[in-house]
């Protein structure tokens, strides 16, 4: 379905920038979330600013850009398929599935086609983890596939291929010992480099390109550690440990010479949840007051709120009470002591197990955790989102719409978790132009930041759908990918 009023004029003002109109990958130029030289509007909604809106299969990939041409992937009765449109009319070119055999499972959030396809200019290239990688040229043709065997996941595959170097690369950790890193020859799909990992568990994030000191590293976070490998050969220079995430799902941003990566897993821990207070869980909940809490005590259909800033009824917000002190049971005889409720505690308190971000200083090797840390934080961090590096600051988002900045050099908290006006949840990552950072909600609402040290909201837009994906930049338009929808906007 195409939009109406303006659609020529605002149609000519994206073609006049689509010379320069060129988000290639997940989070655009270098998973970086940030287009310069491009005019993204400042106010739009269904009726401001739509140049077109265009109906699209289910999915949780981002759009891409290259010139004329969007490229996003999608679920369409049980098939994976790619689809090509045109950025200035909204049409769609054309359409093709991947041949996978079976569809893996993935959490109600999640999607089989939640990686974000790349583009070189004259290839793009898409990955599900049902199938694997398979490359078109920008007329449909197909040039190449790559099938892969499925890795284990809770919740679905979800890292995108991106571009580096010339190179194709992939990463594939997931919960088996035939885990991998490749770098690919995009004109033929065939392996340049591969890395085992049989001993990395799930990762969710999106490598990215770190350039300093006229060096490339590419940079992996993983369960555990961030990994910086060789672009040339992949072999690890260094890495970072520090993290024990229940996932990983957020990618690494550099800049001021420093990398900058990690991100919080479900609680914030400077704010400690009053289920975990064992002596107000036990006067709730030991009914015969022997000192310890059966699993038979507690209500069955109770359930721990563990993403408070978002409401109950969305997917993965709370979990069964008696599944939460299943976890601490580690006789598993279904009764509950202070001895292993202690354990549980200290363990949670591990620093491995607090939430952390972390500033990196370039020339680390091999453990370069006590060695090239500059500065970190453990509080107003994401879960999904990934963190924005734009004009010497870092922003991040976490759910309730809680708005952190701080000064990417010395790691100075200029604003300290400020709501933004939204509430509920954050799953598409910030993303900035000309100024302004766009900051997308789940509920279908995206705030218009000021890029500045306090928290300046320029406008909030409604679009009256639910929005999970990331949305692109490029040129003057805004892309962004609904849950039933994409839709292109650009102010006349």
């Amino acid at each position: 379905m195409k939009i109406r009023i303006g659609v020529a004029l605002l149609s000519t003002l994206i073609s006049a920038a689509a010379g320069t109109s060129q988000w290639p990958q997940f989070r655009g130029p270098n998973c970086s979330g940030v287009a310069e030289g491009a005019n993204p509007p400042i106010q739009f909604g269904p009726d401001t600013n739509l140049v077109w809106k265009l109906a699209v299969p289910s999915g949780r990939s981002s759009p891409v850009v290259s010139d004329d041409h969007i490229f996003l992937t999608g679920v369409e009765s049980n098939h994976l398929v790619t689809l090509s449109v045109d950025a200035k009319s909204g049409r769609e070119l054309w359409r093709r599935t991947a041949p996978a055999e079976k569809l893996e499972s993935c959490h109600e959030f999640s999607s089989p086609a939640a990686p974000t396809p790349c583009t070189d200019g004259l290839r793009v290239f898409s990955y599900f983890g049902s199938f694997g990688l398979i490359a078109y040229d920008f007329s449909g043709n197909e040039l190449w596939r790559r099938p892969f065997a499925l890795l284990s996941s809770r919740y679905g595959t979800a890292t995108s291929p991106i571009l580096a170097g010339g190179k194709l690369i992939l990463q594939r950790l997931g919960g088996s010992t035939n885990s991998e890193i490749l770098a690919l020859e995009p004109a033929t799909g065939n392996t340049i480099w591969r890395v085992s990992c049989p001993l990395a568990k799930e990762s969710y994030s999106t490598p990215m390109l770190w350039q300093h000191d006229g060096m490339e590293e590419l940079l992996v976070q993983s369960l555990g550690r961030l990994t910086a490998y060789t672009l040339d050969r992949g072999q690890a220079s260094w890495w970072v440990k520090g993290w024990n995430f229940d996932a990983v799902m957020t990618t690494p941003v550099a800049g001021d010479g420093l990398l900058f990566a990690g991100g919080s897993g479900i609680n914030d821990p400077s704010e400690p949840d009053p289920i975990f207070d064992w002596k107000k869980s036990l006067a709730r909940f030991d009914a015969n007051h022997d000192g310890q809490i059966a699993i038979s005590e507690l209500p069955p259909e109770e359930v721990w709120h563990m993403r408070k800033e978002v409401p109950k009824g969305a997917p993965g917000s709370v979990m069964l009470l008696t599944k939460l002190f299943g976890f601490i049971d580690a006789n598993d005889d279904k009764i509950i002591t202070k001895t292993e409720w202690d354990v549980a505690d200290s363990e949670s308190r591990d620093p491995l197990a607090i939430d952390h971000f972390v500033a990196i200083r370039p020339g680390g090797k091999d453990d370069a955790t006590e060695t090239h840390i500059a500065w970190k934080i453990s509080r107003g961090l994401p879960e999904i989102p990934s963190t924005l590096y734009y004009r010497g600051s870092l922003y991040l988002v976490r759910d309730g719409g809680m708005w952190t900045a701080i000064d990417a050099p010395s790691g100075k908290v200029s604003v300290d978790r400020e709501r933004l006006g939204i509430f509920g949840q954050f799953v598409a990552s910030p993303v900035a132009a000309n100024g302004y950072i766009y900051a997308a909600s789940e509920s279908g609402t995206i705030a218009v930041i000021r890029a500045e040290n306090k928290l300046e909201v320029a406008a909030l837009n409604k679009l009256g759908e639910s929005v999970r994906t990331t949305p692109a930049i490029a040129g003057r338009a805004l892309y962004v990918r609904t849950e039933k929808h994409l839709m292109a906007f650009a102010a006349q």
